[in-house]
């Protein structure tokens, strides 16, 4: 939450203010260094050697930071689209596969239909001892199988 008011300030802006704290380490490190030498202002010179150091070392890690954040923000750019594609993608195999589905499903359904017809044309030879024919026994292992490849494509 911490980064919401980040949110308003423009990124040109926060890159401005690094660069800014960085610099004024840097220059800070080398005005204190040759401050501190001179006898009568080194005690200040040490001071804005100190602060300019801790400057410095936070422009430092905040530039770090940025470089490193720019880059992240690309490649996670770069992963979005690919998920984009991938997503897109997905779709259209999703059709293709829905449509081979609902061709199989007719085909099965087609099969159960001419099954029925030959088990009706069958039943007649069934007689009253309730012996089944071997005629009905294919046609019951024959609804048993799965359609053939021909039939599939």
């Amino acid at each position: 939450m911490s980064y919401f008011f980040l949110s308003f300030i423009p990124a040109a802006w926060i890159t401005f203010v690094i660069h800014a704290i960085f610099l004024t380490g840097l220059v800070g490190v080398i005005v204190g260094g040759f401050a501190s030498k001179i006898p009568f202002i080194s005690a200040y010179g040490t001071i804005i050697k100190a602060v300019a150091g801790i400057l410095f070392v936070l422009g430092l890690f905040a530039e770090g930071y940025n470089f490193a954040s720019k880059e992240w923000i690309a490649e996670a750019k770069k992963l979005e689209e690919k998920v984009r594609l991938a997503e897109e993608k997905s779709k259209e195999v999703n059709t293709q596969i829905k449509t081979v589905y609902v061709d199989r499903i007719k085909i099965v359904k087609q099969k159960q239909e001419v099954i029925k017809e030959r088990i009706k044309e069958v039943e007649k030879i069934i007689d009253a001892k309730c012996e089944v024919a071997p005629e009905v026994i294919s046609i019951l292992n024959e609804a048993a199988k799965t359609p053939a490849k021909a039939e599939r494509k």
